[in-house]
């Protein structure tokens, strides 16, 4: 016993050295007697959240009761997990899908394959207008269109009416990239009573009242290649056949005319080297031949070669000029042309630019040209050529976009204008139908207008007023022509369903040298509106010369007065 006691005392003074320097190894170096412990190994398990800023690693988890998207095991062993264990219980039903972001969509608006406008007015007055699209596959598409106007009855003291009737059917292919070939074919046959001469002439000579019928087919063929919007080639070839019918009684007025015209052109245009720069070169041949009961076979030939060059300067100036030389021929003579042409339009700023141009050019009617334009024209109709010299100038002021204000003035030189009058019948001297006469005329105008769409889509209108000085070189106003007139149009749209729409015109007076008198001015003011159903059917209305307008186009000839119509569209 007592050899332990000893050897016990001799342990513990050899222990405490060691025991000494490991208090001082864990001790703070500020001498705290505290163990020296990284923080990083620390697990707070409590219910406050914990920050520590000085961490650079990885902040401990588990520490916080209400995580925001899971909640690990707080009595986890701290560090011991892999990644991929950490997470493996984790529930991720409760993770929302984010919205996914807006998007706004240009959808391509249905294309109407067909629309028919057909309708009814007073005086026996149907009308249609119709036009339909069809593709027949990937490469080629077919169109037609028909109008159909016509009135009847509208006259007490003769038989009054005419029917108008147009059908064109159009058949479009591409063959391979940028060559297309475009195939036109068209009719008309129309129908018009003329005015009754006086009494005695037209119970001896006519005994009804006289009328025409006009009929018609019209061809063409157009080949294009394009390579780009400024470099290609186009070809086209066609035709047309046109006759009048003159139903006068043993007047000596009746009888047929018929006109053959053919047609053909090419033009080839190109860029230049600069920017905006293009060139063109066109040529063009158009022949025909007429015959009347009155007069033997006659032909005319207007043949024509030119070079356009059109160019931008500094973003502000375009100028567009064309150098041509031209032959024409008719029955009464046949000339070479210069045929020069020069426009060009510069933008003082933004809103505000001016355009002028000037020219000289032979230009010839056909037969179907003056009796369309002029329904009372007898059937010894002849044609001659004329040529037009003239310049005008034109300022445009644009306030705000859909706005526009323009004013501009005009001079016209025409050696051999064509121009109407009545003929007298011999041995009476009767004024009987109307012929073509010509000479030299000096047309100077002068108009302002303004186009406005002060709501895009909502409302918009158009008005023009002109004033014009036609003369002719050997004395007087040009028959049947006006000095004064003005031109308006309006529409609104309240609802999307809705449209409501305005018309006039107004015709000062017009010089009739065969009766030595004016035919009055004319103010036809018209109305109408149209509402769409659905998306098919649709219904409208209009009302024409809604103040009853006793008025003459052509002396000796009432037009209309006021009618009502009401109809039905369809379109899909």
């Amino acid at each position: 016993m007592m050899r332990i006691q000893p050897l016990i005392f001799t342990l513990f003074i050899f222990l405490i050295p060691s025991l000494s320097f490991a208090q001082g190894g864990q001790g703070g170096g500020d001498g705290s007697l505290l163990p020296e412990i990284n923080p990083q190994d620390i697990e707070i398990r409590s219910e406050f959240t914990a920050r520590f800023p000085g961490l650079r690693r990885q902040p401990i988890l588990g520490f916080n009761p209400s995580p925001r998207v899971f909640q690990i095991d707080p009595n986890r062993m701290p560090f011991m997990e892999t990644p991929e264990e950490a997470v493996a219980d984790i529930s991720i039903t409760q993770l929302g899908r984010p919205e996914p972001p807006f998007r706004s969509l240009l959808e391509i608006p249905n294309r109407i394959n067909t629309y028919l406008k057909a309708g009814f007015g007073s005086y026996l007055s149907p009308e249609l207008n119709g036009y339909g699209f069809y593709k027949l596959d990937e490469n080629s598409v077919a169109s037609a269109n028909v109008n159909l106007r016509a009135s009847d009855g509208h006259l007490n003291t003769q038989e009054s009416g005419f029917r108008y009737l147009d059908v064109n059917g159009t058949y479009i292919t591409e063959f391979q990239e940028g060559l297309q070939l475009t195939v036109d074919a068209g009719a008309l046959s129309d129908f018009n009573y003329l005015f009754n001469l006086s009494d005695p002439f037209q119970d001896t000579f006519i005994g009804e009242t006289a009328d025409k019928e006009y009929s018609g087919l019209s061809g063409s063929v157009s080949l294009q290649k394009k390579q780009n919007s400024l470099n290609g080639w186009d070809i086209n070839l066609g035709g047309t056949i046109f006759s009048s019918t003159l139903n006068a009684g043993n007047s000596g007025s009746s009888g047929d005319i018929k006109e053959q015209v053919l047609h053909s052109s090419f033009s080839y245009y190109w860029p230049g080297q600069k920017i905006y720069e293009t060139f063109d070169i066109t040529g063009s041949v158009e022949a025909g031949t007429y015959n009347s009961d009155f007069f033997d076979s006659q032909n005319w030939t207007d043949a024509r070669a030119s070079f356009t060059y059109e160019r931008l300067f500094d973003f502000t100036t375009r100028l567009k000029a064309t150098g041509g030389i031209a032959y024409v021929s008719d029955t009464f003579s046949e000339k070479i042309y210069a045929a020069p042409e020069v426009e060009i339009i510069h933008n003082l700023n933004k809103n505000l630019s001016v355009t002028g141009t000037a020219f000289g050019r032979p230009e010839i009617k056909t037969i179907q040209d003056h009796y369309q334009y002029n329904r009372f024209l007898n059937s010894q109709t002849q044609l001659r050529h004329a040529y037009k010299a003239g310049a005008s100038g034109e300022i445009n002021y644009q306030l705000f976009d859909g706005n526009r204000i323009f004013g501009g003035l005009s001079y016209t030189h025409t050696k051999d204008y064509a121009y109407y009058f009545r003929e007298e019948i011999p041995p009476t001297n009767v004024l009987g139908f109307y012929d073509v006469n010509y000479g030299t005329a000096n047309i100077f105008e002068l108009y302002v207008g303004t186009s406005q769409q002060l709501v895009p889509d909502k409302f918009w209108a158009d008005v023009k007023v002109y004033g014009r000085n036609p003369k002719l070189k050997s004395g007087g106003d040009i028959p049947y022509e006006e000095k004064l007139g003005l031109k308006a149009a309006v529409s609104f749209k309240p609802v999307k369903e809705l449209t409501i729409n305005g018309w006039t015109e107004y015709i000062g007076n017009r010089n009739s040298p065969e009766t030595n008198t004016e035919l009055n001015s004319f103010l036809l003011l018209n109305a109408g509106a149209e509402y769409q159903i659905n998306e098919t059917f649709g219904v409208y209305a209009k009302l024409l010369n809604i103040l009853g307008q006793d008025y003459e186009i052509w002396n000796g000839y009432t037009e209309r007065p006021f009618q009502m119509f009401g109809g039905l569209t369809v379109k899909f």
